[in-house]
């Protein structure tokens, strides 16, 4: 049980802040549903809000669902494919190349065969990997200083966090990730040793708290934060798998 909880806690990072994109929509659908119906708004895949309508990176649902083809604006029940290649940066700032059927909406996103939306940017600039890395650092800066007035956190430390959580998801998409890259991103984000953590979530779990406590006392001052904020951060990010030990 412990085993599964720990796989759990160290996965859900990832997918709890740079929310992938799962194909699928939130909820709009054709004749006015591209627009979020709770927020009017639409986010980048960082959750941080960047715009009224839908457009290249700015194309995400408040509940981390992208959009599809049948709730961009421009959809009108059909529309004309395309074949041929096209490079893009994706969500996440990298660049990428689409060979096959796509559609390119006035919006500026592009759509594949099966209706995901593929990109962040048309990547048609001559200095497309200046462009690219200029991008992702300034996606980077936004989900961090967004993360740091979310949580009152000084903006230097929520831009950290949010570059070492960009080189996890990162190091993911180009191979599997290891015991040792996972023990590497627990001290890089909050400046413990992996063993420790694993050891003060298994007292945890017997019931015994004040490993773990411990633990979070030294992220948060790690943090430059309170114990109750980091426990708060906590709880959002991992749910109910850190409400067991918490």
């Amino acid at each position: 049980m412990f085993k599964k909880s720990l796989s759990a806690v160290m996965t859900a990072l990832a997918a709890a802040v740079l929310v992938s994109a799962c194909g699928g929509g939130g909820g709009g659908g054709v004749g006015g549903g591209f627009i979020d119906p709770g927020y009017q708004a639409w986010y980048d895949v960082y959750g941080y809000r960047c715009g009224s309508t839908p457009g290249p990176g700015c194309n995400f649902y408040a509940n981390g669902f992208k959009i599809v083809d049948t709730e961009d604006p421009y959809f009108d029940r059909y529309y004309a494919l395309s074949f041929g290649t096209i490079n893009y940066i994706d969500s996440y700032g990298d660049y990428e190349t689409h060979i096959g059927w796509y559609w390119r909406s006035p919006s500026g996103i592009y759509y594949d065969f099966y209706g995901d939306a593929l990109n962040d940017d048309s990547g048609s600039s001559r200095d497309f990997a200046g462009e690219v890395a200029e991008q992702e650092q300034n996606v980077v800066k936004s989900a961090g200083e967004f993360f740091a007035a979310k949580y009152a956190l000084d903006t230097a430390t929520g831009i950290r966090v949010a570059k070492i959580l960009h080189d996890y998801a990162e190091l993911g998409k180009a191979r599997a990730r290891t015991e040792a890259d996972i023990a590497d991103f627990s001290k890089r984000l909050y400046g413990q040793d992996l063993n420790k953590v694993k050891g003060a979530l298994a007292e945890a779990m017997k019931g015994d708290k004040s490993q773990i406590n411990a633990v979070v006392q030294e992220a948060a001052t790690n943090w430059s934060t309170t114990p109750e904020t980091m426990k708060e951060i906590l709880k959002v990010w991992y749910g109910k798998e850190a409400g067991l030990v918490l």
